[in-house]
């Protein structure tokens, strides 16, 4: 008796890239969704989101716009503190933790077989991240902006020039997105839980700012304008530069970086050992 037996080809087993994609980045979400110290942080960006609305009683006048520089500069988190936006300091964890905390314990083969591949693991990390960044800017924005706004109704003060404030929320998203990425790729070059950490801190503040001091001292060269260029001095001129020119220049500058330092942490990321 003749039997028809039907096989499985390891071509169908496969799943489209579309489902790897999906499964990748599904994995990762429910992987910080299950950490606690995701839920905490994202508990302390809130109270602080809430407390610039708080505080706008006290720093809005009657006779001033809430378009004001300095309101603008608190929805865009004072990026002129460290040349970052104090707000990338509390993602820092959640940007460096998924490749520095997988690679130290050994637990990364668990992750690349489950996106079925290095490079789709790699570049899920960054697209959750960089979503993270993106979703976290924007609501913390849209509490400020929201808070500005009602203190204001009530102060009496002039209309909000709304393209100003959202303008300026619609940078700080770019830069987050920016900065998650910069502190996955990062995290693949250097194998370590601290050394990110602190390599994303003292670079922008002291690495380019001695930088920019040095280039002007060299005799007989004038680089003076060299330190305003540098990648996170340019993300800040982004961020808070008063013409578009400037702003759009420092965008192009910081996210040209950003693509490069992401495709050396790839490359880094696909000869690890888990």
């Amino acid at each position: 008796m003749s039997t028809a037996v039907s096989t499985d080809t390891t071509a169908d087993l496969q799943p489209s890239p579309a489902q790897a994609w999906w499964r990748a980045c599904h994995y990762e979400i429910r992987h910080l969704a299950a950490l606690r110290s995701t839920w905490i942080l994202a508990a302390i960006i809130t109270l602080v989101a809430l407390w610039v609305p708080l505080a706008a009683p006290f720093i809005i006048e009657s006779s001033k716009d809430t378009t004001d520089p300095a309101l603008v500069d608190s929805v865009q988190w004072t990026p002129a503190l460290m040349q970052i936006p104090s707000l990338a300091i509390y993602l820092l964890v959640l940007g460096t933790g998924p490749v520095s905390t997988e690679l130290m314990r050994g637990a990364s083969r668990t992750t690349w077989l489950t996106a079925a591949s290095r490079s789709y693991a790699f570049w899920a990390k960054c697209a959750v991240g960089a979503m993270i960044g993106v979703l976290v800017s924007a609501l913390t924005s849209l509490l400020e902006i929201g808070g500005l706004t009602i203190v204001a109704v009530a102060k009496g003060v002039h209309p909000p020039l709304w393209a100003d404030l959202v303008e300026a929320a619609a940078r700080l998203e770019l830069w987050m997105a920016c900065w998650m990425l910069l502190c996955t790729s990062v995290s693949a070059l250097i194998r370590n839980r601290v050394g990110p950490i602190l390599v994303l801190l003292l670079v922008p503040p002291l690495g380019e700012r001695t930088l920019g001091i040095l280039s002007g001292k060299i005799p007989g060269i004038h680089l003076d304008k060299v330190a305003d260029w540098l990648p996170f001095a340019a993300g800040q001129q982004m961020l808070s530069a008063d013409t578009a020119q400037g702003a759009l220049l420092g965008g192009v500058i910081f996210v040209v970086f950003t693509a490069v330092v992401a495709t050396a942490g790839h490359a880094v990321y696909m000869r690890r050992a888990g």
